[in-house]
């Protein structure tokens, strides 16, 4: 059984099984999630051991409740609305495609700075930690979003149903 209408026709049927909007808020709650584990993670190996880590730190998670609050809630938010409007559909489109499009111009950027700019145990490589930490951070708060629409809350706590 694929979940498919038995009397469509085959042509017409999508390649892969459709995903609910549930799996889909759960999908993007974790996708958001791995990519904050992963920029945490390593934010905090390029600022470890430094005399000067504490203001990194600092820094980085100042700046990650700051854009939370004015970019990735909001971002989180539209995606949110954006599958409750698509319904049951293709698990992979729970992102749209300019937002693939931005993850993966971001990992490029991460990479091309990490390539290019940052040199291990320079000053270089903990202001790239504290950055990592702060995108890091932002991520994870903003995830919350993601979360709290799985389980049925509004961001303020209320049942949504």
């Amino acid at each position: 059984m694929t979940g498919h209408r038995e009397n469509e026709p085959l042509a017409r049927r999508p390649l892969w099984p459709l995903a609910g909007v549930r799996m889909q808020l759960v999908a993007g709650a974790v996708m958001w999630l791995i990519g904050a584990s992963i920029l945490l993670v390593r934010g905090a190996g390029y600022i470890q051991g430094r005399s000067w880590h504490a203001w990194a730190l600092a820094a980085g998670l100042a700046l990650g409740v700051i854009k939370s609050r004015y970019m990735l809630e909001g971002v989180a938010e539209r995606a949110v609305e954006r599958i409750r409007g698509r319904g049951r559909a293709w698990l992979p489109g729970f992102f749209s495609l300019r937002s693939w499009g931005f993850v993966a111009l971001m990992m490029g950027g991460g990479m091309a700075l990490r390539r290019l700019v940052v040199a291990p145990d320079q000053i270089g490589a903990g202001i790239l930690g504290a950055i990592y930490l702060g995108v890091g951070a932002a991520l994870l708060l903003a995830d919350r979003v993601f979360w709290h629409a799985v389980f049925g809350r509004s961001r303020n706590g209320a049942v949504t149903g």
